[in-house]
């Protein structure tokens, strides 16, 4: 019988993975008028990709608890799917942040994290109703 870790598990891991990206952003916007930042974001392709040759998304399975990158431990290490991108528009202080831009992202982001707190509630919400028989 899978354990709730299992069943809760990937909607666990997206919810901190969209939580680091919001931190992420908001970094970006409270520096943007510090000369020389870099504006950062996650590259999601690289997380999944991670995530995936770490047994979940049917890469190579580790057999026991102990060995190196079992289970959902790549999704904890999302600093190195950190990217910087280039602005639009070139700044003289040699800063990338665009504040425009940012804010969209980070509306987006706020989007998507309450999108994976909606799946969540709805599986809780249905794991409810099948232990009461509904």
């Amino acid at each position: 019988m899978p354990s709730l870790d299992n069943y809760f598990g990937f909607n666990n891991a997206a919810t901190s993975v969209k939580s680091r990206r919001l931190e992420i952003i908001s970094g970006n916007i409270t520096n943007a008028s510090t000369p020389g930042y870099k504006a950062r974001d996650l590259d999601f392709a690289k997380i999944l990709k991670q995530y995936s040759m770490n047994g979940a998304g049917g890469g190579a399975q580790a057999t026991q608890p102990k060995h190196i990158g079992a289970g959902v431990a790549s999704w904890e290490n999302v600093d190195s799917a950190i990217t910087y991108y280039n602005p639009l528009n070139s700044s003289l202080d040699d800063n990338t942040v665009e504040m425009g831009v940012e804010q969209a992202r980070f509306g987006r982001a706020v989007a998507d994290y309450q999108a994976s707190i909606q799946f969540l509630e709805n599986k809780i919400s249905g794991m409810r109703k099948a232990l009461r028989g509904e």
